[in-house]
C-alpha cells in the first residue's frame, strides 16, 4: 500500500467509513429499485473484457479467504477482508483490509435479488437516471462468462463510487464499491475491486 502524508485520526476515520457505507448502500438502493427509464445513444458501447488492472457461518472459509454467496450469486473474497454476510439471501459488506493505522479505505455492498429490469441495458439505464449528475458509464467488463455493466460517480471530490450490475435468470447483481478518494488512488482503487470482481460466479 502506497504511503499517505496525512492519516486519519480514530475519530476522521468512524466517520469517513460511515459515510463510505452509506454512500455505497445509497447507491444499492437506486440499483434495486431503478428498472425503467433511458439514457442517450451516445453511452459506450458495450465490450467483453477481463477486470480492469488492478463472518458468516453460511459461507466458506479458506485458508485464502472465503466465498460469500447471496440468493446464488458468488464472489471469493480474500483474508484480511471484513466480511458481514447475515446469511445467503441477505447483502453482505465487503470492507477492505485496514492499513496500520487502522483505517480501511472502501466497502462494496454485494447484492441479488429479483428485478423487475428485462435485461442488464436496462438495469443500467434505470442506474443512470437515479445517479448524480457526475455519473459516468464506462464499458461493460465480464466477469465469470456475465456482462456487467459499469458506473462511476465521484461524491464531492471526497468519495469515489464504482456500481457493477448484471441481470441473470431474472434476478439482478450488483456489487456498488465505495472508497476514500482522499486516501486511495485509482489505480489503488481498481486493485481493491479487482481482488474480489474476477472471482464471480452464478449458481443455475
Amino acid at each position: 500500500m502506497v504511503g499517505y502524508a496525512q492519516r486519519m485520526t480514530p475519530s476522521r476515520t468512524s466517520r469517513s467509513t460511515a459515510r463510505i457505507v452509506a454512500v455505497a448502500m445509497s447507491a444499492l438502493t437506486g440499483v434495486t429499485f431503478a428498472s425503467c427509464g433511458s439514457v442517450e445513444d451516445s453511452l459506450v458501447s458495450s465490450r467483453t473484457s477481463s477486470a480492469v488492472p488492478a463472518e458468516s457461518s453460511s459461507d466458506v472459509s479458506t485458508a485464502e479467504g472465503q466465498v460469500v454467496e447471496v440468493n446464488r450469486a458468488q464472489l471469493h473474497v480474500p483474508s484480511g477482508w471484513d466480511v458481514t454476510a447475515p446469511s445467503k439471501t441477505e447483502r453482505a459488506t465487503l470492507g477492505t483490509p485496514v492499513d496500520s493505522s487502522g483505517t480501511s479505505y472502501g466497502t462494496g455492498t454485494f447484492n441479488a435479488d429479483i428485478t423487475l429490469a428485462g435485461d442488464t441495458e436496462e438495469l443500467a439505464e434505470g442506474r443512470l437516471n437515479v445517479a448524480g449528475s457526475d455519473a459516468k458509464r464506462l464499458e461493460n467488463v465480464e466477469f465469470g462468462g456475465q456482462t456487467f455493466f459499469h458506473i462511476r460517480e465521484l461524491h464531492g471530490g471526497i468519495d469515489s463510487l464504482d456500481t457493477y450490475g448484471t441481470v441473470i435468470d431474472g434476478s439482478e447483481v450488483t456489487v456498488a464499491w465505495a472508497f476514500n478518494a482522499e486516501l486511495a488512488t485509482r489505480e489503488e482503487i481498481d486493485g481493491y475491486i479487482n481482488q474480489v470482481m474476477p472471482s464471480f460466479k452464478f449458481e443455475d
